[in-house]
């Protein structure tokens, strides 16, 4: 029987030290008219890594999880996959919203790829 090693259903408060920002882009004209995408945050949340282990990389090689990153957040309502996610200067685009909400201490999985486009740094 085949388990999901890559997300524990608990995770110690000491490994969601991270914060990510999470938002749209909204279009913004530079100084000469062009309209340029630039990220617009509209809440943060704090995340712990998944890590992923060599079979489930080479696993998505050739597919749109190639080179993507996974976060465990606090289950969140406001969370959809139209959103982009802003960790430190880089822009993530949200490639799949693993939503787990059968408890009030529910955490979702977010899968993100570097976003390729546009402004991203806002």
């Amino acid at each position: 029987m085949a388990t999901n090693q890559t997300a524990p259903f608990n995770y110690k408060p000491y490994q969601m030290r991270h914060t990510a920002e999470f938002g749209t882009f909204t279009t913004k004209e530079n100084g000469m008219g062009i309209a340029i995408p630039t990220f617009t945050s509209q809440f943060k949340l704090h995340y712990a890594r998944v890590s992923q282990t060599i079979n489930q990389k080479y696993q998505a090689l050739g597919t749109e999880y190639e080179n993507t990153q996974i976060l465990a957040v606090r289950h969140d309502k406001r969370l959809s996959a139209q959103l982009a996610c802003k960790i430190g200067k880089q822009v993530y685009s949200i490639v799949d919203l693993s939503v787990r909400d059968e408890s009030y201490l529910s955490y979702d999985l977010v899968t993100i790829k570097r976003y390729k486009g546009g402004d991203s740094n806002g």
